[in-house]
């Protein structure tokens, strides 16, 4: 069952693995951005959470102290904020 056809009331955000490193923390927030979750905001309204888990990778950017999973982070996050002007 995907989170389009769970009750409102039982959607959860996964949570980010507890004691991840900087690149196992990086490669959680990359899958969620690329395959985000959709939630129904009101009646036949959809979307996709994608914004809160890129918000979530800019703060978690400030956290990190290896330098790679920083750069792979920095460019999942340019990589859809340029779609997104587009």
């Amino acid at each position: 069952m995907n989170n389009m056809e769970k009750p409102k009331n039982e959607m959860r955000l996964e949570k980010t693995p507890e004691g991840a490193s900087d690149i196992e923390l990086a490669m959680f927030l990359i899958k969620h951005i690329d395959n985000p979750c959709q939630v129904e905001v009101e009646p036949g309204r959809i979307e996709n959470i994608r914004e809160f888990y890129i918000r979530a990778a800019e703060r978690a950017l400030d956290e990190m102290t290896n330098p790679e999973a920083k750069k792979l982070l920095e460019f999942k996050i340019r990589e859809y904020k340029k779609w997104q002007k587009n």
